[in-house]
């Protein structure tokens, strides 16, 4: 919103400049983005009557004239403007005078004719961007005044960001206001005098109250639209950023400026019968002003007559009842829209007016008979007519309430860190037109004006009373916090840890809803208890989750659409199995699908497979330093062959395998891979502790043994670590055979054995006897042969 200090300064003036108002302004809440003069410096610059206007005896584009500007003697001035003539006044830059841009006025010769000064545009003098001729003022332009002091071009633009919940802040009445407290100065609300006679012409109703709980009307006869609306309010509409119109509708523009009550002013000879209020029916069509035509909503409040819609209420007037030049009798309407009822009316329509802004946010509803005495005062003084009684339609029981609040010096003292002193309250609470029904030493029981929507709570006086101490003079305290810190156990492992070592591998983080649809809890665990919602949001989440692997499946699913066919997704969740909290658990789910690698060109594709997710998954259980196991087993929306259980201390704490092709058919997907385990066992680790670093050598030993094709192999090396053989280090598997030269059903397996010494090098035949160990616990245990 603009406004014009010139304009505010008629209403409270402070003895500030107004740099000094500007910042006061955006210290109390009101933010100034800028402020801008209405015309750059210049000097002796002054009024002219142009007394006579002649061609130039040697050049047929240039006027001579001569121009009064209040001195002993008449200017000669050359002037090549189209529109220069006789009898004009018009603004004279004198010999000496300095111009935007440098220009120095001098004496000079155009010719052979001398010239003493320039007779200037808008342009000229950096008043606008161009201009087609020299400036034409007013026939009662006083001559020889200071064009500055007579345009009043020392006032300045300033350009507020009004946030939403100060609405009563998009008026010069309302910054007025906000002067006026934060200068302690005194503030009178000024009363307009009409003089009314009669009985409007025009009756008015409302049919729905709760959207229009208060209309006014009232008519006007004999008014002359053709009459040139005065300087002094085109030049505040216009700084203001307002256009120029009619004067009557310059006059609604204006007071909604003033007074930041909308207005409008309808023909009365091209109203049928009488006024109505109410909601527009589906399929009515209305030209608006903008002349635009708009098929109407039934949710849409309009004003109409007894044919059809006249405006959009609070939003835009209509065309076909708009005032003209020849309109001599119009209805003014001052109203109270509810806020709700007008919220997003207009952008409905593809619409942003002055109004709808306004009234989205709240008018003040007890100043619309003001608004509409001063609209009916400025019109009678500037087009003439008689004024009728104002018609009156009002619902008491939908106005808004004003609520009184209690606030307290306790509660003022908590919120602000100190104590502001009970006088200065008080008087700010008085500036602000905040009415104190009741107060005692220590409290106060406030009623809010009615322009203010967005004082409801104590919190909210408080705010008041911290923008006018001002922000920047609150004291700086030191906080006090009563921090009770849980110890965290040394041998826990932390989420961010295992989320980060997933990343780390590819990974990435998804967040899906703990809803999933009953189709998705029947194929991945239909065995699991259902929860069904009495209440979904849609049916695709109709089913609390037993698993994270829906949500992870339907990421898949959406980025295979997108042609994103490579993916490595996890999750950290909530499951239910029930609706109590010991039956709700956090688990963690990864998927993995498409290639190991990117492709490029010195290696062919390799798709992914069941290992690489068990290699992922491995990666995070050693960092819990337990022993987990994998034992073959199924799943129903695992395959069969590629499914394995995850084991902790014979307990089961998870599923990995590959997704069955039922289940990968039904959601036409590709190969995919998932596991899912318990969020509890991945955070629950060891101490770790310090071993010594041997800086002897190691060695090693490779043993094949042929054994049953069923035995598995990590059996084998789980039962080689349990022998706890003194400096053992390792065992790992480093090739599985099965084929030619070994007897069906059987396989070999080849496995490393590595050994180290803290205290010297091993000889052979000590390492030898523990390989004779091992090899003897495969022989009766396993029935392992060495091959």
């Amino acid at each position: 919103m603009n406004i014009s200090t010139s304009w505010l300064r008629e209403w409270i003036n402070p003895n500030v400049s107004d740099k000094v108002l500007a910042e006061k302004l955006t210290m109390a809440g009101l933010e100034v983005d800028g402020i801008e003069s209405v015309a750059p410096a210049f000097d002796k610059v002054v009024v002219g009557h142009i007394i006579s206007c002649e061609k130039h005896p040697d050049a047929d584009k240039l006027n001579l004239c001569h121009v009064d500007v209040g001195a002993d003697e008449n200017l000669q001035i050359i002037c090549g403007a189209k529109n220069v003539r006789t009898g004009l006044k018009v603004i004279v830059a004198t010999v000496g005078a300095k111009l935007p841009g440098g220009l120095k006025i001098k004496k000079a010769k155009l010719r052979g004719v001398a010239s003493f000064g320039m007779i200037c545009s808008e342009s000229e003098l950096g008043m606008s961007d161009s201009s087609d001729g020299i400036s034409e003022l007013d026939s009662d332009a006083p001559i020889g005044q200071d064009i500055r002091e007579y345009l009043d071009l020392d006032d300045n633009i300033i350009e507020l960001d009004i946030t939403p919940n100060r609405g009563d802040c998009f008026s010069v009445l309302g910054v007025a206001r906000e002067v006026s407290a934060n200068y302690n100065m005194a503030f009178d609300m000024p009363k307009f005098e009409v003089s009314a006679q009669g009985k409007s012409s025009i009756n008015t109703g409302v049919s729905n109250t709760q959207a229009c709980p208060k209309y006014l009307t009232r008519t006007i006869k004999g008014v002359d639209n053709t009459v040139k609306t005065p300087k002094w309010m085109t030049d505040k509409l216009i700084r203001s950023g307002q256009q120029v119109h009619s004067p009557v509708v310059d006059i609604t523009n204006y007071v909604l400026l003033e007074l930041g009550q909308p207005m409008h002013a309808f023909d009365v000879a091209k109203i049928n019968g009488s006024i109505d209020v109410r909601m527009a029916k589906s399929g009515e069509k209305l030209d608006l002003l903008n002349e635009t035509t708009v098929e109407l909503n039934d949710d849409t409040l309009i004003i109409a007559d007894d044919s059809a819609p006249l405006a959009i209420a609070g939003v835009m007037g209509g065309m076909s009842s708009s005032t003209q030049d020849h309109s001599s009798q119009i209805l003014l309407e001052s109203a109270f829209f509810e806020p709700v009822s007008i919220a997003g009316k207009a952008r409905s329509y593809g619409l942003h007016t002055e109004s709808s802004l306004r009234f989205e946010r709240g008018v003040d509803f007890n100043i619309t008979e003001v608004a509409m005495d001063r609209a009916t005062q400025l019109i009678i003084d500037i087009c003439g007519g008689e004024a009728s009684d104002i018609n009156t339609c009002v619902d008491e029981n939908e106005l808004p309430e004003l609520t009184p609040i209690i606030i307290t010096q306790e509660k003022i003292q908590k919120i602000l860190g100190f104590e502001l002193e009970s006088s200065w309250i008080e008087e700010k609470f008085t500036n602000l037109d905040f009415e104190i029904s009741n107060k005692s030493d220590n409290s106060w029981t406030i009623i809010p004006p009615s322009f203010r929507f967005d004082i409801r709570i104590p919190a909210d006086l408080i705010e008041e009373l911290a923008r006018l101490y001002g922000y920047d003079k609150l004291p700086v305290q030191k906080l006090s916090l009563d921090a009770n810190i849980d110890a965290i156990q040394e041998s826990s492992v932390d989420k961010y840890d295992v989320m980060q070592a997933l990343v780390s591998r590819g990974y990435q983080e998804v967040i899906t809803y703990s809803f999933v649809s009953e189709k998705y809890h029947n194929l991945i665990d239909p065995d699991a208890k259902k929860i069904t919602l009495s209440n979904p949001i849609s049916a695709d989440m109709s089913t609390m989750r037993s698993s994270l692997w829906a949500g992870l499946l339907q990421t898949v699913e959406s980025n295979q659409r997108r042609g994103h066919t490579d993916a490595r997704f996890f999750e950290i969740g909530l499951c239910f199995e029930g609706v109590q909290a010991d039956e709700q658990s956090n688990k963690l789910a990864g998927v993995v699908s498409g290639n190991r690698f990117d492709s490029q060109w010195s290696s062919d594709i390799q798709p992914l497979d069941f290992f690489d997710a068990k290699a992922d998954l491995e990666s995070l259980l050693i960092l819990t330093g337990a022993q987990f196991s994998f034992e073959a087993a199924e799943h129903p929306a695992l395959q069969k062959g590629q499914t394995a259980k995850i084991v902790l201390n014979d307990t089961q704490v998870g599923w990995i395998g590959a997704l069955s092709p039922l289940v990968q058919k039904e959601l036409s997907l590709s190969k995919c891979y998932l596991f899912e385990i318990d969020l509890d066992v991945m955070l629950t680790g060891k101490i770790a502790k310090y071993e010594a670093f041997s800086s002897y050598q190691q060695t090693q030993r490779d043993i094949a043994l042929v054994l049953d094709e069923a035995t598995p192999i990590a059996d084998l090396m789980q039962s080689i670590e349990r022998l706890k053989q003194p400096h053992f280090m390792s065992v790992s598997l480093f090739d599985v055979y099965a084929g030619e030269n070994i007897e069906s059903g059987k396989k070999s397996v080849a496995l490393n054995l590595t050994y180290q010494s803290l205290e010297g090098t091993l000889a052979d035949d000590e390492v030898n006897a523990k390989v004779d160990e091992v090899l003897a616990l495969m022989q009766n245990k396993f029935s392992a042969t060495q091959r």
